[in-house]
């Protein structure tokens, strides 16, 4: 057995609902508007200690001088599995740490 459909809304009510509606939307955007403005006049927050997050700061990792990606955990093989460039044909550079003044000549 079908249900009746719902007769059609008059053209009156409809209008009424959807004007509630946009005043509703209306007010809230206001709201917002207004919260946003507060938060943007309260001064920036300063940190006066290290935090969890800038302790966990992830090191680089290794990568290929190929394709540049990051290597994978674990032992490193003769080749990149990402792109498969060979690293013996290149010189390994040495660990970046604090750099010295180079000699002239």
């Amino acid at each position: 057995m079908r249900t009746p459909r719902p007769s059609p809304a008059s053209a009156e009510d409809l209008h009424a609902r959807l004007a509630a509606r946009i005043t509703a939307l209306e007010d809230r955007v206001r709201r917002l508007e207004a919260r946003l403005a507060l938060e943007a006049r309260k001064p920036p927050l300063v940190r006066t200690r290290a935090s969890a997050s800038a302790a966990t700061v992830r090191t680089a990792r290794p990568r290929c001088p190929g394709c540049t990606l990051e290597l994978p955990r674990g032992r490193r093989g003769e080749s990149c599995v990402w792109c498969g460039f060979m690293f013996a044909a290149v010189t390994r550079r040495r660990a970046s740490g604090p750099k010295s003044p180079r000699k002239t000549r």
